[in-house]
């Protein structure tokens, strides 16, 4: 094998198939959904449904791990996003549409999450450990751009064709887009080395068992779901707010989404640095400091002044996102015990499942649909995030503290 070159191939693969679900699992999507007429609840759903879906994690590597499996579940799961643009040609009907678009939306996420424990077995097991970080800004410097440059399109290209009249057909031109970058993706993967993988077969019930009892490791299930559940709270309804009650047009949306890609790619490296020793409290204390002003922000502000506000806001979420994308794509896999990678990653991804999956039951018993009420998830996400803020405080002064009385023993 030739590992530069195959490292070259996977970078790209990644950086595209990254990309394509960044775009596909908000900004673009969710402007069709509102385009489409769903209400407020049925796109919050939507916005956390790739993290609810995580629980199927846990059975995810009985799916098998031979190169056929994983690529025709991958080509499932990018066929799967394209199939959204042929809900308008097929009913008027609110209630038929979202059915169909969550039909489509469930086959999309199912898919993607049987495949997620593959594709990181394939990352860790082909880039090598000194890499990975390296590799991680990388990758997140390239996603982003791509991202950026997609915001830039669709924003021009719906603003025009709504002006004239023609949204529709906007929406289709980017669909075609989102289907080429899927195409050039699965080209990429089907060329590239994967590497076998030598894990003891294990029964569901370790799967759990053996992560659960792992002291270590529950501090980092810990983090994630702390995370998961402020972030995924914050943000459920973060681009209805914009699109459906501050009114912003396409162009703006799109700028918003620019820069809060630029500013993750822009910041990557210098996350990278700051987890290059694997304090990760050097990096989770501050990404939740950034996170609560942010949320305070947009609880606190009038919307008036909030719409002004909004590209400081969105810079400082990337800035934010990109810290914990570093730690999300190498600190689970690290603290995984060496014959259990696969059992740890998907035991994470299951808990992060559990956690999320209670994001739609809270919103649908505690908010209305209404601007006020979407304000106070905000307020949610900054009493979590204050709590994840003290946890990795308190878990360092622990480790402190222990290491001085070990040493006045």
């Amino acid at each position: 094998m030739n590992y530069k070159k195959e490292y070259k191939k996977y970078l790209t693969s990644s950086v595209l198939d990254t990309a394509n679900n960044k775009i596909t699992s908000h900004s673009f999507i969710t402007a069709f959904a509102v385009y489409l007429g769903l209400s407020n609840f049925a796109i919050g759903i939507y916005a956390v449904l790739d993290t609810i879906t995580n629980i199927i994690q846990i059975f995810a590597a009985k799916i098998g791990q031979s190169k056929l499996v994983v690529l025709t579940n991958y080509t499932i799961y990018r066929l799967s996003s394209i199939c959204f643009a042929f809900i308008p040609f097929l009913t008027d009907d609110i209630g038929i549409r979202t059915f169909l678009f969550f039909i489509f939306a469930s086959i999309y996420a199912i898919t993607g999450e049987l495949g997620y424990i593959t594709f990181v077995n394939w990352r860790m097991t082909l880039v090598k450990k000194e890499d990975r970080t390296k590799f991680a800004s990388t990758r997140n410097i390239y996603k982003n751009t791509l991202v950026m440059g997609f915001s830039l399109i669709m924003g021009v290209i719906l603003d025009k064709f709504t002006a004239n009249g023609y949204e529709l057909y906007g929406f289709m031109i980017l669909f075609a887009i989102v289907f080429l970058i899927a195409f050039i993706d699965i080209f990429i993967k089907i060329t590239t080395y994967k590497p076998s993988i030598e894990e003891k077969n294990i029964t569901i019930k370790e799967t759990v068992v053996k992560p659960a009892k792992d002291k270590s490791f529950r501090k980092i299930l810990i983090i994630a779901g702390l995370n998961r559940f402020a972030y995924g709270i914050g943000i459920m309804y973060l681009n209805v707010f914009l699109l459906r009650y501050l009114n912003i047009d396409y162009i703006y949306y799109s700028i918003l989404n620019i820069l809060i890609n630029f500013s993750e790619a822009l910041f990557s490296k210098f996350w990278a640095t700051k987890s290059q020793d694997r304090e990760w409290n050097k990096v989770l204390a501050p990404m939740s400091i950034i996170y609560i002003f942010v949320f305070i922000l947009l609880f606190t502000l009038n919307n008036n002044v909030l719409i002004f506000c909004l590209p400081i806001i969105y810079i400082l979420l990337g800035f934010a996102n990109s810290a914990y994308e570093m730690f999300d794509h190498i600190a689970i896999y690290e603290h995984s015990k060496e014959d259990y990678k696969t059992s740890y990653v998907t035991f994470e991804r299951f808990i992060e499942g559990i956690v999320t999956a209670t994001l739609p039951i809270i919103s649908y018993l505690v908010f209305p649909e209404n601007s006020n009420s979407i304000k106070v998830t905000f307020l949610f996400a900054i009493i979590v995030y204050f709590v994840l803020f003290i946890y990795v405080k308190f878990r360092k002064q622990y480790l402190e503290n222990n290491e001085i009385n070990k040493d006045n023993a």
